[in-house]
């Protein structure tokens, strides 16, 4: 069986499993190519099943290929909704193409891009990667909220933590992404950050949304000349 088909066949077994449906006819049923007999025979072969009866179950081998599987899928969707602004209905395709070709460094270049979100757009869970766990090590100490730092200082984006798609590509156009350098102006009656150019205007649930990395020596912030900054608005219906 061809590497491809096998992780196309571990990762249908990984969605039925998330939905509690571990049965051979349902593993039947959710099938994309025509149901062969010598699949389940030839995965629990290769040490990536194991079969009881009607049940399958995935082994610590099968478990951990198709983690991988889905972790390189569900980022290519929100790489391609969050980045290229792709429609839902459009990303399948280009994410099924993806998880077969990506190479382990640049699956964790797209996570910390993407600031190591949890869930996909369609709101399944990413499984963790090791740069995911790096970040929660060091994020009680050097990463916090934009809600939570001085107006006037400049700090570097470290991730941003939305489930809302329209948000993190508005941000996003906006230049807010891991790595861009902003600063906090004001935080009444609304927050207001600058970024390069823009000057945007932002509620405080999104200002709890976008974590920055804290330095020992925090850079103040040059004033922002009005008139040279365009002004954007991002509020509660973004």
């Amino acid at each position: 069986m061809k590497r491809q088909d096998v992780d196309e066949h571990l990762e249908t077994l990984w969605h039925l499993l998330e939905n509690d449906e571990s049965d051979i006819d349902s593993f039947k049923r959710h099938t994309k190519s025509p149901f062969d007999d010598g699949i389940l025979e030839t995965l629990s072969d290769d040490g990536f099943v194991v079969i009881d009866g009607s049940k399958i179950s995935l082994t610590d081998k099968g478990f951990a290929q198709a983690e991988q599987i889905i972790r390189r899928h569900r980022l290519a969707e929100r790489l391609l909704t969050d980045v290229l602004g792709m429609q839902l209905d459009d990303i399948e395709v280009g994410a099924c193409e993806f998880e077969h070709v990506l190479a382990p460094e640049l699956v964790e270049s797209i996570c910390t891009l993407l600031g190591h979100p949890r869930e996909c757009p369609h709101g399944g869970k990413i499984p963790e990667g090791d740069c995911c766990k790096q970040v929660r090590k060091t994020i009680s100490s050097a990463v916090v909220p934009l809600s939570e730092v001085d107006v006037g200082v400049e700090f570097k984006v470290a991730y941003i933590n939305t489930r809302s798609n329209s948000r993190m590509h508005k941000l996003s156009h906006f230049g807010v992404v891991p790595g861009t350098i902003i600063a906090l102006h004001q935080r009444y009656p609304s927050f207001v950050i600058t970024c390069g150019n823009h000057q945007i205007a932002i509620e405080e649930d999104i200002a709890k949304e976008v974590y920055v990395w804290q330095t020992e020596s925090p850079k103040v912030a040059p004033n922002p000349p009005g008139q040279e900054r365009k002004r954007w608005r991002l509020g509660k219906r973004n």
